[in-house]
């Protein structure tokens, strides 16, 4: 997710549909969405992508995914309230 997306309506839209992030580990969107804090200031981006693919083994196989999963911990840390289902 580049962060010029990183808007309520789009995200709000991914929540939604639940799309698959990683492909080879079958990670869809809320699982991935589990694995981060609840107050994300606390972890570094790094942190929690490590958290994530150590948790559900996402960007872990063939690594195609790693930019998705890197612009969701993005888009999370900088507006987690977004995120919220409404």
């Amino acid at each position: 997710m580049n962060l010029h997306l990183c808007q309520k309506n789009y995200v709000q839209m991914l929540l939604g549909e639940n799309p698959l992030i990683c492909t080879c580990h079958h990670v869809p969107l809320d699982q991935l969405l589990e694995q981060l804090p609840e107050n994300p200031q606390q972890e570094s981006v790094e942190e929690m992508v490590h958290r994530v693919q150590k948790t559900t083994g996402a960007s872990t196989g063939c690594g195609n995914c790693l930019s998705r999963v890197q612009g969701v911990v993005e888009c999370y840390r900088l507006k987690p309230e977004i995120f919220k289902e409404t």
